[in-house]
């Protein structure tokens, strides 16, 4: 029983270094991909300028709000 256990803590480790070294990898890829295409960095900069806009409208209906006070 006690091989058992230490088998399955070995496995989930080995399985947990593969998965972090798997995810570094695709990273570096993505970044290599990245780095070479005009397009990919033009979405980013798209995405976040949209999630910003999101952000200021939210804001002021908050402030809008705030002064119009409770009803």
């Amino acid at each position: 029983m006690v091989k058992f256990i230490l088998f399955v803590v070995i496995s989930f480790l080995v399985m947990r270094m593969v998965l972090r070294v798997l995810r570094v990898g695709v990273r570096f890829f993505r970044a290599e991909g990245s780095g070479r295409s005009e397009h990919g960095s033009a979405s980013r900069s798209a995405g976040r300028q949209i999630e910003e806009a999101d952000y200021e409208v939210i804001d002021s209906h908050l402030n809008d709000n705030e002064r119009k006070g409770p009803q």
